[in-house]
């Protein structure tokens, strides 16, 4: 296997992230918007009510609020990945390849969750949520071998499911310790990117409902949230898409 271009580093995947969502942010946005921000306008305005405490969270709200959007975010990842690594290919067959894909993705996904969730379901007896605690730095490593790839791979090779494992488990090699870093400060990043989208909808709800513009305040919060999801979902496909570049000749 040919090793890496350049040292594969934390500065590097960041900048490599952030000179692909730049070189084409507005058309990425275009395609996210509708799996991302409409979605989340549509089920902020329609749906159940965001839980106040994730341990009684109904299962609307389970559905509504975390399955549902993670399935569209899924299928937009796959639709940027295949623009940003097929370039040569028109939007419309990007959308077509990533929807045979999709399937085969979330079966990868499948294979990847599931031994976890075996593992934490073992551990669970564990006080004090320490058997999480035992999964963290694990489920960190497997999740930046065998995933942060996944949809690159997936649109690239266009092949089974134990297959995109197989080769993301072979194209980071040696590369862990980067990715893992790099993933924290994703990590954060997202939580960074939820709590200024939550936070300036929230302000301009609360605004607007003093002018007594309540449906205005709850439209605007709605959408700003969705903008905050919108770049999360493309920063995350540009990511892998960008590893992938880095690690894979």
């Amino acid at each position: 296997m040919l090793p890496p271009v350049q040292p594969l580093t934390v500065a590097v995947l960041w900048n490599g992230m952030t000179a692909t969502m730049s070189a084409d942010l507005s058309r990425l946005f275009f395609v996210a918007a509708p799996f991302t921000l409409l979605l989340s306008v549509a089920i902020d305005l329609f749906g159940p009510p965001a839980p106040v405490d994730m341990a009684k969270i109904t299962g609307a709200q389970l559905f509504w609020r975390l399955a549902v959007p993670g399935l569209f975010s899924a299928f937009a990842q796959l639709w940027i990945s295949n623009l940003l690594l097929r370039s040569a290919e028109s939007p419309r067959t990007a959308f077509g390849a990533a929807l045979v894909m999709f399937p085969v993705y979330l079966a990868a996904q499948f294979l990847f969750v599931l031994p976890i969730s075996v593992a934490a379901a073992l551990l669970a007896a564990l006080p004090f949520g320490a058997g999480y605690a035992v999964l963290l730095v694990p489920g960190l490593y497997l999740f930046a071998r065998l995933m942060f790839v996944a949809a690159a791979v997936a649109m690239i090779d266009r092949t089974s499911p134990i297959a995109i494992l197989r080769r993301g488990w072979a194209i980071s090699q040696d590369q862990a310790l980067p990715l893992c870093l790099f993933l924290v400060i994703g990590v954060f990043s997202v939580i960074g990117i939820g709590i200024l989208a939550e936070s300036t909808g929230a302000a301009f709800d609360a605004g607007a409902r003093l002018a007594g513009l309540v449906v205005i305040g709850n439209f605007g919060h709605a959408v700003l949230v969705g903008v905050g999801s919108c770049f999360i979902t493309v920063g995350t496909a540009a990511a892998g898409a960008a590893a992938y570049r880095l690690m894979a000749r």
